[in-house]
């Protein structure tokens, strides 16, 4: 009489939850509690973390929010990619998803979900990317595609900046000074008055006070 074979079970999925908020990263841990496969989930809280876990143990799965306290992430996505080739990278932010989404899959993200999403959009978003797929909103996969094949109406929303530039026109939206944005990014003041001239020539800011509202205007609420 044979006995019958044992079934091969899943590995647990492997996720890292990347956000400075405890609140956040415990919903996300309860939206992640109803996928169809067990999960292992650890938590970091910046971006320096978040490269250490993904180097020491690279996880299936990452959760990143852009906005970790002064810290932009989308700079640190490439790094993230290196760190872990094989994961999958789900960018969850409150940031503007019209002006950040595009930027993040440049830049080695899979996929781009708004904080504001319900927890059945989220699931289905980590679902589609966890099969290979890339996830953004309809409006705004409508709105790739429109650039893709050449067919967006008009000139684009605003200017094409940098990660770092978006990274200092971020600092100035709060108010830091060009002294604090240097500190902060670790650059010499002089490169981050460069930064900021390009800022005012792309954003038609003639003045230091012009362009801190030009960078409130341009990020939105999500700065």
């Amino acid at each position: 009489m044979h006995r019958p074979l044992p079934m091969e079970t899943e590995p647990p999925l492997k996720v890292l939850v990347v956000d400075d908020h405890d609140v956040v990263r415990l919903g996300v841990r309860h939206v992640l509690s109803a996928l169809d496969r067990p999960s292992t989930v650890r938590e970091a809280a910046t971006v320096r973390d978040a490269l250490a876990a993904m180097t020491a143990d690279p996880a299936d799965l990452l959760l990143l929010d852009l906005g970790l306290g002064d810290d932009l992430a989308l700079a640190a996505l490439p790094r993230l990619r290196d760190a872990a080739p094989r994961a999958r990278i789900l960018v969850l932010t409150s940031m503007p998803e019209d002006l950040y989404a595009e930027r993040c899959l440049r830049a080695g993200a899979d996929g781009f979900v708004p904080k504001s999403s319900l927890s059945a959009t989220l699931l289905e978003a980590v679902r589609t990317v966890l099969a290979g797929q890339i996830w953004v909103s309809p409006d705004q996969r409508e709105a790739l595609l429109r650039r893709a094949t050449g067919r967006t109406a008009g000139s684009p929303d605003g200017p094409e900046l940098s990660a770092r530039e978006l990274e200092v026109l971020r600092l100035v939206a709060a108010g830091r000074s060009t002294r604090e944005i240097a500190d902060h990014l670790n650059r010499s003041v002089k490169t981050i008055e460069t930064h900021k001239q390009s800022l005012k020539l792309k954003l038609d800011a003639d003045s230091p006070a012009m362009l801190v509202r030009k960078a409130i205007a341009f990020l939105g609420d999500g700065h």
